[in-house]
């Protein structure tokens, strides 16, 4: 009894351990569905670890909360499943207890590395969809909209939120190259993938380096922020080309104002269109609300050189992970296996895949093959790349694009999930490209930003104190805005205070040799210590 009683109170004490450390921040989700689900383990009342009960118990979610229209218990608990992940690679490494949250589960697990056994008992999954959880996939982590009560302090209007892909897609992120050989294509493949391996191990190995810096220079001498910005690239070998597949009459014209060609150069298949879906990572829902769907090909003229190729979907049918798989393949090579929903961290939710290096075949076409019955696609983009790395991404919060005096090309606002935007009510006349500071993000958000895998990105985050401090009113002043920032998993900012670096002067936080997930993404935390996290503008720049 006496070894079973110690067992439980080393539990309690490595579930407060994280809980004090920080690395789940405060006052936010993860500390609430860690708190819930740990004490309903303690407690021996397993059987109420379910999502409606997260939901209601933990996330506040009202009792009428459907699993089906509302993801936040799938995407908090798979945000949990990764910050725990880290904390045991990391600080926590050497303790003799570790915690974690078991794909398709709820129920924690307490692993007692000096045990013979090597962990303590598991209690039993919960009963669900085909015998298991709710959670029958970890998603991405999707932040969803914060709740009135949260009660985060004195800001003027409070604000409004991952997933381990499966072996199959692994490589949906790699690069396309025009085509060869298949013995030369599979030898630089698993090359490839020998090196991406390696970079992983040593990205978290070591911590990125962060370093202030002035208005951000011009990285290249071309810049394109994704889809919604216009390309400026030095010798470019040919047009940007923006389809939106479906059902459309006419053209579409983006919030950044880029004009998406109505469904054309595509065979086979048929199209479909959707409505009264809000798509959450976006600013444009009608991108996602129609497609084309089945076995089809698309073959888009393009004139020699090499080209940057984005593929959009949302899954817009309220299905869970595991229930549909898009199977796609550029210029024949070899095909991609995904789970959009996995990919996104849950249905209405966007999520780009990049391919770089993409080169039009003899024919003078790109080649984009739909194989199976049930792969879709919402749009396709084709911009004029660089070769052998990523264009870089530069968003600015707010609703329009613009370029900066150095010629950077920078998007409107979006892969932003949860907070509220505001604007600056001073003269931004006397600041460097006060553009790119005239907005900013604040609440409980995130973003999730899509790059080409194989490298490794700096990623600088602009910022200004908006709302604190004399030169914005006299309210508040150092203290008053306090948080951490996280990217990957990995701690960037600690205890950050905006005003106390800076005033109201703008600030760029710089970080070299970030390596994207699995999935090919930069995700970016912005954790709430003291009032809500602010950010004006986001660089991801190719190393």
């Amino acid at each position: 009894m006496e070894s079973a009683i110690s067992k439980a109170e080393a539990e309690r004490a490595e579930v407060e351990e994280v809980l004090s450390s920080g690395v789940l921040g405060r006052t936010n989700n993860l500390v609430r569905l860690m708190t819930y689900v740990c004490e309903k383990y303690f407690d021996g009342a397993t059987d109420d670890i379910k999502e409606y009960n997260i939901a209601v118990h933990a996330l506040g979610r009202r009792e009428g909360f459907d699993p089906q229209v509302d993801t936040i218990v799938r995407v908090t608990a798979h945000a949990l499943r990764k910050r725990l992940e880290e904390y045991y690679k990391g600080p926590g490494a050497e303790h003799p207890i570790h915690i974690c949250l078991p794909t398709g589960r709820y129920i924690p697990k307490f692993t007692h590395l000096n045990s013979p056994e090597g962990s303590a008992a598991e209690a039993k999954p919960e009963a669900g969809h085909n015998g298991h959880s709710g959670e029958a996939h970890p998603a991405r982590a999707v932040e969803l909209p914060l709740d009135p009560n949260e009660g985060l302090g004195a800001h003027p209007s409070s604000g409004p939120a991952d997933a381990t892909a499966a072996a199959n897609h692994a490589a949906g992120g790699a690069a396309h190259v025009a085509p060869t050989s298949r013995t030369r294509y599979v030898a630089t493949s698993l090359f490839l993938l020998a090196v991406i391996a390696a970079l992983a191990f040593f990205s978290w190995k070591k911590w990125p380096r962060g370093e202030e810096s002035g208005i951000s220079p011009p990285v290249q001498a071309a810049a394109v922020p994704g889809a919604g910005a216009a390309a400026v690239t030095a010798g470019a070998p040919g047009k940007i080309l923006r389809v939106a597949m479906g059902d459309l009459s006419a053209p579409l014209v983006d919030r950044g104002g880029a004009e998406w060609l109505a469904d054309q150069y595509c065979t086979g298949g048929s199209t479909f269109t959707v409505g009264g879906h809000t798509i959450l990572g976006t600013e444009d829902s009608p991108l996602f609300s129609s497609g084309r769907k089945g076995i089809f090909r698309c073959s888009y003229p393009a004139s020699p050189g090499t080209y940057e190729v984005h593929l959009l979907f949302a899954e817009t049918d309220g299905l869970q992970e595991n229930s549909r798989n898009v199977t796609y393949s550029i210029n024949g090579a070899p095909p991609v296996v995904m789970d959009v929903v996995d990919d996104a961290g849950g249905d209405d939710v966007a999520t780009t895949k990049v391919y770089t290096d993409v080169a039009p075949e003899s024919d003078g076409r790109i080649h984009v093959d739909f194989t199976t019955a049930e792969s879709f696609v919402n749009a396709i983009e084709i911009l004029p790349g660089t070769p052998h790395q990523m264009l870089p991404v530069r968003i600015a919060t707010g609703h329009s694009d613009f370029r900066d005096s150095a010629g950077n090309e920078w998007s409107s606002d979006r892969y932003f999930f949860g907070g509220r935007l505001s604007s600056i009510e001073g003269d931004m006349s006397k600041v460097a490209d006060g553009r790119v500071y005239e907005w900013h993000r604040f609440g409980h958000f995130h973003y999730i930003v899509p790059v080409a895998q194989g490298g490794a990105y700096t990623v600088r985050l602009h910022f200004m104190e908006h709302w604190f401090g004399v030169q914005n009113g006299g309210i508040g002043g150092v203290g008053s805005r306090v948080f951490d920032v996280f990217c990957n998993g990995q701690m960037l900012l600690k205890d950050f205070d905006i005003f106390k670096e800076a005033g109201s002067a703008p600030l760029v936080k710089t970080f070299h040799h970030i390596q994207p997930t699995p999935q090919g993404k930069i995700e970016l935390y912005f954790i709430p210590n003291v009032n809500y996290p602010s950010v004006s503008a986001i660089e991801v720049l190719p190393e």
